[in-house]
């Protein structure tokens, strides 16, 4: 059959050789003109399968005549009293292969993957390319398909045409549909540790704890992270914006998950609840750590000495050993220390003070006594007389 992409590369003094990225170019224009030429199989029409899909991405419909189609050959299509095929010319039209297979004539000269249909193939090359048609109206983000598009356009109708029957919530996608929280089904477990997640994505996330992969990099410092959220979130740390403010105190905070801690502080909930202990926490993550204490469990290793942790921030801390990296200075006579403790007490030695109060702008030397001393914007009294029951806003040793 006329323009299709031979499977194999051609023989010759150039077929042990790497391909130029213009005879790559070249061989894109041909294979995208060859898709426009290819005959129809039988009764013209693509089956219902990846090519379809495909065809309507790349703007038109299989069988409608929008968009990229196939040319009718030159008798047409087959007529009632035309000769029936055998079984063997039925096989060729629909694109299987002796072997039971269907046929892979589309072959991506990049990487070598192959496809039954053009459209398909299309739809693929753009990953090379890195062509993205389909851009939203409302932003200018670009897609690469129109479906992409289509879910991206939700973020701004605020569509969720997906909705949990147990509890009525609703999704804008219909793989974000959680029935599994409601049945308590966990299918996909890491191959590591054992840990079991509802969504393969949360599995991928945690996979990159043990692998310790960090594919997403910050442009401005060069720091990297294994989700793109938190990589999202660290970027308002050389932004500087603090966009979520407390409305009892007006302290405001870079990230809505620090807002949420801090309110706890006004309001003294502590949801979560340790079954071992009974300690009580204001945080699900702090309860998940602190019950590592019971259960001995490590599961960040180093993959440089096998020391294992039960914090990642721990782990983080302890790679800083082997770099010797030491990224905390102090300002007072530049003396750098690879710990942030460290610091700390070498300032306290020194009489400096590098916790400041974000509203009155008084410093302390620990951590704790600024958390104290926050109750008393909030207009708490923390420190109580365990005699008379009277309160008061400090201490007094």
């Amino acid at each position: 059959m006329e323009g299709l992409l031979p499977e194999a590369a051609p023989q010759g003094s150039e077929a042990g050789g790497t391909w130029k990225q213009e005879g790559q170019v070249r061989d894109r224009q041909a294979n995208q003109e060859s898709c426009l030429k290819q005959e129809v199989v039988a009764h013209g029409e693509e089956p219902a399968g990846d090519g379809a899909r495909a065809q309507d991405e790349l703007g038109g419909i299989p069988g409608t005549g929008s968009g990229p189609s196939r040319t009718q050959t030159d008798s047409g299509p087959q007529r009632r009293g035309a000769p029936r095929k055998n079984r063997k010319q039925k096989a060729a039209d629909s694109g299987e292969e002796r072997g039971g297979g269907p046929r892979k004539p589309w072959k991506c000269g990049d990487c070598g993957k192959a496809f039954s249909y053009c459209s398909a193939f299309t739809l693929h090359q753009r990953t090379h390319t890195g062509e993205k048609p389909f851009a939203c109206a409302e932003c200018g983000k670009a897609f690469s398909q129109s479906v992409h598009l289509t879910l991206h356009r939700r973020t701004h109708t605020g569509e969720r045409p997906y909705a949990c029957p147990e509890c009525g919530k609703a999704f804008s996608q219909g793989s974000y549909l959680h029935r599994r929280i409601h049945t308590g089904e966990k299918p996909y477990a890491c191959a590591q540790c054992g840990k079991a997640f509802t969504q393969v994505s949360h599995l991928s996330q945690h996979q990159r704890v043990h692998t310790g992969e960090r594919p997403y990099a910050c442009q401005d410092c060069g720091r990297a992270f294994s989700n793109r959220s938190h990589l999202v979130q660290h970027h308002l740390v050389h932004t500087g914006a603090k966009p979520y403010k407390c409305l009892e105190c007006g302290v405001a905070f870079s990230h809505v998950s620090s807002l949420i801690e801090h309110q706890k502080i006004h309001t003294g909930e502590k949801p979560y609840r340790c079954g071992e202990c009974g300690k009580a926490f204001s945080q699900g993550s702090s309860l998940t750590l602190h019950q590592r204490t019971h259960t001995g469990e490590r599961p960040y290793a180093c993959h440089e000495c096998g020391k294992a942790f039960s914090n990642r921030s721990y782990l983080i801390q302890h790679h800083i050993v082997h770099t010797g990296e030491k990224p905390f200075e102090c300002s007072g006579c530049g003396k750098a220390f690879s710990f942030s403790s460290a610091l700390i007490r070498h300032q306290i030695h020194s009489g400096g003070r590098p916790l400041q109060c974000g509203v009155c702008g008084k410093a302390f030397v620990r951590k704790s006594t600024l958390f104290q001393h926050g109750r008393i914007h909030a207009g708490e009294k923390p420190c109580q007389c365990a005699q008379c029951g009277k309160g008061g806003d400090q201490t007094r040793g």
